[in-house]
């Protein structure tokens, strides 16, 4: 063998090394990110249900669904996502705060309630800020649904990228030293699987994550109590005037709720 022959047998081994390097380490990015994202999904679904119980607990205390829906649309807030709550034990750990009277119990029980509410609310919907151990970086924030919507359209835009640069059916005439052109005039004509970017034949395509099911987990933004609604009512004026009105309709049916409660 000339040593030109060796040349270009170790500069093709080099060449083939790579491809099949660029080819299976783009892959196992994206099989490490898919990974992560789905850890992700079943802590930020955790939230999700504790945002709903919170809802439920509300629910309880106001004696009904319906009467739920109404102060929820007093303050502006869309009642969809209602269909979603289950019935839970509203009084697992909650202790009945200190008032002189049963409706000034009640209103505080109201009010702590849905600050808990907003609470959860906020922290599925933004994420929350936590102290970490970390020298050089103080705080660190989960993912919220708001941010992990938008990472799951990063994430799909960079699958569409590795389908399209970096397809088997590409790889393969590059190795075979087929035709390249023909693969890209596949492209130039749309022989592309639209949704994932990918070559006819490619079994090895990687698939899109389901980002719409996604849609399915969103809740609406809860007003803190210090919302301004109009010139005379707050949030908080709105829970009191509502508890009130509730408790002077359902009297007994109230102080039965407060008495399940755990005292201090």
């Amino acid at each position: 063998m000339t040593d030109f022959d060796s040349l270009s047998s170790a500069l093709k081994d080099e060449v083939m090394t790579d491809i099949a390097t660029g080819f299976f380490g783009a892959r196992k990015a994206i099989d490490d990110e898919r990974d992560l994202f789905h850890h992700v999904e079943s802590d930020l679904r955790l939230a999700e249900q504790r945002a709903l119980n919170t809802c439920a607990q509300l629910k309880a205390l106001l004696t009904s669904e319906r009467d739920l829906e109404k102060l929820l649309r007093l303050l502006g807030v869309s009642v969809e996502f209602l269909e979603r709550m289950e019935d839970t034990d509203p009084w697992i750990n909650m202790e009945l705060p200190f008032a002189f009277t049963a409706e000034g119990r009640y209103k505080k029980c109201v009010l702590k309630t849905y600050e808990n509410m907003y609470s959860a609310f906020k922290s599925f919907l933004h994420g929350i800020t936590y102290k970490t151990t970390d020298t050089f970086r103080k705080f660190g924030q989960t993912t919220g649904y708001y941010r992990y919507v938008e990472w799951c359209d990063d994430l799909n835009e960079r699958i569409k990228k590795v389908n399209r640069d970096r397809s088997p059916a590409h790889v393969l005439s590059v190795v075979r030293d087929l035709d390249v052109d023909t693969v890209a005039k596949q492209r130039a004509v749309g022989a592309v699987n639209v949704a994932a970017g990918c070559l006819p034949g490619d079994d090895l395509c990687l698939l899109l994550v389901p980002c719409e099911d996604l849609k399915a987990m969103e809740l609406p933004e809860i007003p803190p109590l210090n919302t301004q609604l109009s010139d005379k009512h707050t949030v908080e004026s709105i829970l009191k005037e509502y508890a009130s009105e509730i408790y002077k309709r359902d009297r007994e049916k109230v102080k039965q709720i407060l008495s399940t409660l755990k005292k201090d």
